[in-house]
């Protein structure tokens, strides 16, 4: 004969349920934002640091070839121009606004040197910038963070 007690109980109650999901969504609340923030910033450091490779591809291949190379910002992507036609393109998330805009840019001189209106400065929704700037020297090019 089979003694029915309280250790033959299987399963879960409503109320051990409703527990668990109040402390698994307590969890998830504080951890969403971190990751979402986290993200943003990658994406953004990411941005920069193909936009210096993008900077520096430009100036070498202007002092390879012996020619003026022209890029500006225009839709969400960096063009590069070579004899008045786009030769290299960059495509940039639409999360991240960029400074400055079409007419002004950068030229890439055969002798390596870089010209620009300014840095240009990428910034995120969160209000946080990758500034790349451009150096005295040939190719130089560089990027920084900053928070407003």
């Amino acid at each position: 004969m089979r003694n029915i007690g309280v250790l033959d109980q299987r399963g879960v109650t409503l109320v051990e349920l409703l527990v668990v999901m109040v402390i698994l969504s307590i969890a998830l609340a504080m951890v969403v934002p971190s990751m979402t923030n986290s993200y943003d910033n990658w994406v953004l450091r990411s941005a920069g640091r193909r936009t210096v490779a993008l900077f520096r591809f430009a100036s070498d291949v202007a002092r390879r070839d012996g020619t003026e190379i022209a890029g500006y910002y225009a839709e969400h992507r960096f063009q590069l121009l070579r004899k008045g036609s786009i030769f290299r393109q960059l495509e940039v998330p639409a999360s991240i606004t960029v400074r400055p805009e079409k007419p002004s840019g950068v030229v890439f001189l055969p002798t390596g040197q870089i010209i620009a209106t300014g840095p240009v400065v990428l910034e995120n929704r969160r209000g946080r910038k990758m500034i790349v700037e451009v150096g005295r020297l040939p190719g130089e090019v560089h990027s920084k963070e900053a928070m407003q």
